[in-house]
C-alpha cells in the first residue's frame, strides 16, 4: 500500500505543480469530468487513496495523522454518489468560475499535501 500512496502522492504533486504553472489548461482538464463517469471515477479515487493510506499508515512516520486523512478520503470517496451529478457539476462549475489565482493557490495546497504524503511515508 505504500506504493499506491507513493503513486497518488506523485499524481498530486503533478496536478499541484500543474495549477500553478497553467491553471487554465488544470481548470479545461477538470471541467472534463462533470458526468457520471466521472463521479463514479472521483468516488473510487478517494476510496481507494483513503484505504491506501489507512493501511500504509503503521508504517509511517504520521500514523494517526494518515489514519485520520484516510478516513477522510473513504467518507468523502462514499458521500459522492449522494450528491448526485447535477450538484456534482455545479460544485466543478464553481470551481471553473473561480480566478488563475484562486486555482494557484489551491494548486500550492495540494502540492503541499503530496509532499506531505511522500515524506509520511517514506520514513
Amino acid at each position: 500500500m505504500v506504493f499506491l500512496v507513493f503513486a497518488f502522492a506523485g499524481l498530486l504533486i503533478g496536478f499541484g505543480l500543474w495549477g500553478i504553472v497553467s491553471p487554465a489548461t488544470l481548470l479545461a482538464f477538470l471541467s472534463r469530468w462533470q458526468t457520471r463517469e466521472g463521479l463514479w471515477a472521483g468516488a473510487a479515487i478517494r476510496l481507494i487513496f483513503g484505504l491506501a493510506l489507512w493501511s500504509a499508515a503503521p508504517l509511517s512516520r504520521v500514523p494517526t495523522t494518515l489514519q485520520v486523512v484516510g478516513v477522510i478520503f473513504v467518507v468523502a470517496g462514499i458521500a459522492m454518489p449522494f450528491i448526485g451529478v447535477a450538484r456534482f457539476t455545479s460544485m466543478v462549475a464553481w470551481w471553473l468560475n473561480k480566478p488563475p489565482s484562486f486555482t494557484r493557490v489551491w494548486a500550492v495546497a495540494t502540492l503541499a499535501l503530496g509532499v506531505f504524503f511522500v515524506w509520511a511515508v517514506a520514513g
